[in-house]
């Protein structure tokens, strides 16, 4: 078998899932295939460096000229993360709204501190009731109606399955883990930090265990590393540029699935 079909088959695990959620969403694969086009080009013009020409980006990609011509010059957009995301962020980094290292349980409406402040700050073009009723269904914040108060149940915001903002949320992290991966492949020097643990022969309550510590131990973490990159950022006032992404992931299945 050639090196080139052996490659393939390495990225099958990678293809039956991305089929799958395509398939889900509705995506047909001529639609799909056409935006693969673009990322092609994309990453052959980057592999290319300074010798880009039409015919350099066919035989790097193996489209037709007529493709690379029509589609060489067309920009993708990089998701956005949702404004949802960000004011649980600023609920509990911002000094008025987490006085003591704890967010505080905001008032419905008014002036700072409160939720209609809150959401104010991070979008003037979408109602705060909006926002409000979709914290509320997904679980995120709940409503004491006795004195009007907001209290924030959950550490981040966790959109519906299905919504647009959980599609934004798949591709902005799987999009940033598959990049850090797919670096380290390559050679990218240093390489990022990308370890994983896995056992296979247990029992579903042993990895119902194993999982319960790792969700424990992974939020308390990604915990202090929010509140310390926010104290950084004040201190940065807007000057730098980097970002970073850090996460961590636990599949479970059983042997033989899918």
């Amino acid at each position: 078998m050639c090196i080139l079909h052996i490659m393939i088959n390495l990225l099958d695990p990678l293809f039956a899932a991305f089929a799958r959620l395509t398939v889900a969403r509705g995506i047909l694969f001529p639609e799909f295939a056409e935006r693969m086009k673009l990322h092609y080009i994309n990453a052959a013009k980057h592999a290319a460096k300074d010798k880009i020409t039409d015919s350099r980006l066919s035989v790097l990609t193996g489209l037709q000229r007529r493709d690379i011509a029509r589609l060489r010059e067309v920009k993708t957009k990089p998701p956005k993360p949702t404004h949802l995301s960000r004011l649980v962020a600023l609920w509990q980094t911002e000094a008025a709204y987490t006085p003591a290292g704890k967010p505080l349980d905001l008032p419905k409406n008014g002036p700072e501190p409160s939720f209609e402040s809150l959401a104010r700050n991070v979008r003037r073009d979408v109602h705060a009731r909006t926002m409000l009723d979709t914290l509320v269904e997904t679980g995120t914040v709940a409503i004491d109606y006795k004195d009007q108060t907001v209290r924030l149940l959950q550490p981040s915001y966790q959109p519906l399955a299905g919504s647009e903002d959980q599609l934004t949320y798949l591709a902005n992290n799987l999009g940033d883990h598959l990049n850090a991966a797919t670096e380290n492949v390559l050679g990218h020097q240093p390489p990022h930090f990308e370890r994983a643990a896995h056992y296979t022969q247990l029992t579903p309550e042993q990895v119902a265990e194993l999982k319960a510590e790792f969700d424990a131990d992974q939020m308390a973490l990604l915990e202090r590393l929010g509140q310390k990159a926010a104290a950084m950022k004040k201190l940065s006032s807007g000057a730098a540029q980097d970002r970073f992404r850090a996460g961590g992931f636990f599949y479970h299945t059983t042997e033989g699935d899918s």
